[in-house]
């Protein structure tokens, strides 16, 4: 069976509610700062650019949040909708994210997933990541800390 394609565009505002509920899927753990209508303003409000969405007969069914700092890039959300996930649309829309920062002049791309997510880290090293010796810290902020 031939998967149908996957456009992959940038944000548009009549995107919200569909990638709102894919996020909702997606990340169904996430803490409470990561409310998925949340994610999408400050994301579109610092750099709505590097919000790409993938679409199926205008469905939205695949994003990602790619960042530059002026030195290095970051995924951070890539999603895909658990009914498209193993058709090649999350490798396609990392592509996408990853010419989106070479374009800027990333030099290296980072990611974070949780330490126990094993299966997702598999997923990420067959697209070139490789688990590299750091250690990953955080700091919530006030506003962060308002969450709790």
């Amino acid at each position: 069976m031939t998967c149908p394609p996957l456009t992959i565009r940038g944000y548009r505002d009549d995107d919200h509610d569909g990638l709102a509920a894919l996020y909702g899927l997606a990340f169904p753990d996430d803490p409470p700062w990561n409310k998925p209508g949340d994610m999408i303003a400050s994301k579109i409000a610092f750099d709505r650019d590097g919000l790409r969405v993938g679409l199926i007969g205008g469905q939205v069914v695949a994003s990602v949040m790619a960042g530059y700092d002026g030195h290095r890039g970051w995924i951070n959300a890539l999603a895909v909708h658990p009914d498209h996930r193993g058709q090649g649309y999350g490798a396609a829309i990392m592509s996408h994210a990853v010419a989106f920062l070479t374009e800027r002049g990333t030099v290296k791309i980072n990611l974070q997933i949780r330490g126990d997510n094993h299966r997702l880290q598999r997923y990420y090293e067959s697209l070139g990541f490789e688990t590299e010796d750091r250690l990953s810290m955080g700091l919530l902020t006030a506003l962060g800390k308002a969450y709790r």
